[in-house]
């Protein structure tokens, strides 16, 4: 998978990440999902190479 997001910087990096979560809106569910890649980082710019793995879908914790 690659996502590519507007970023307000303007360094260059790339890193290896494995402990970054998102929450995502599929527009039927808000889940959390658990990335693990690379993240190449350029002027205002961020490129995700890797994994989105699903951990959990929000609704059912809210609706606890």
């Amino acid at each position: 998978m690659i996502i590519a997001q507007l970023r307000q910087g303007l360094g260059f990096d790339i890193e290896f990440n494995e402990d970054i979560c998102h929450i995502v809106d599929t527009g039927e569910k808000h889940c959390l999902y658990g990335f693990t890649g690379v993240i190449v980082l350029l002027p205002f710019i961020k490129i995700y190479i890797g994994d989105m793995d699903e951990i959990c879908d929000l609704e059912d914790i809210t609706n606890d």
